[in-house]
């Protein structure tokens, strides 16, 4: 008998998916490419858990809104990317 840990006990292997999606995100400018991917795997996730009536829903809500919120900073990096360059003399 293992220990138990609420993180690792009956844990979906789509909510790893997705929180693997975004830590690889993570990337500065990179990331930007594995975003749609953890959106798309949270919202299919979702629908799931909720046809099957599973607890995992609030781990797919909060996957999709942290990789949102990943995707606001991704975009002002590569808006960053722009300016900056027409600043210059």
């Amino acid at each position: 008998m293992g220990l138990y840990t609420p993180s690792t006990q009956d844990q979906n292997p789509m909510v790893d998916t997705a929180r693997a999606c975004i830590v690889y995100s993570l990337v500065p400018y990179l990331g930007i490419v594995f975003i749609p991917p953890a959106l798309a795997i949270s919202g299919f996730g979702y629908l799931r858990s909720e046809r099957k009536h599973t607890d995992d829903r609030h781990r797919f809500i909060f996957s999709a809104a942290l990789s949102l919120a990943v995707l606001a900073v991704q975009i002002f990096l590569w808006w960053l990317l722009y300016f900056i360059p027409k600043l210059g003399v």
